[in-house]
């Protein structure tokens, strides 16, 4: 799932709650599509701000950007829960 502001698309995991009823929401990724006409990829950091991600570059596409955070769900940047960083 994903939700647009302005130029930052965040990327959110839904899941179906277990006892309460409702879907609980987490944010892990944002691409930010900068004024220099550039995406970029950002993770989640602790504290709950957002930094960019140290192993991709900023590209005229999001799309090398999505291959990046495929590589990136393996080291824990995204989803801290699979491994640590």
């Amino acid at each position: 799932m994903s939700r647009w502001r302005g130029r930052i698309v965040t990327l959110v995991e839904r899941r179906a709650a277990w006892a309460s009823g409702g879907a609980a929401e987490r944010p892990f990724a944002q691409l930010r599509y900068g004024l220099d006409e550039m995406w970029s990829l950002y993770y989640l950091a602790d504290a709950g701000r957002w930094r960019p991600y140290p192993r991709s570059v900023p590209e005229i596409s999001p799309v090398p950007l999505l291959d990046d955070l495929d590589r990136g769900a393996e080291t824990g940047y995204f989803f801290q829960w699979l491994s640590p960083c």
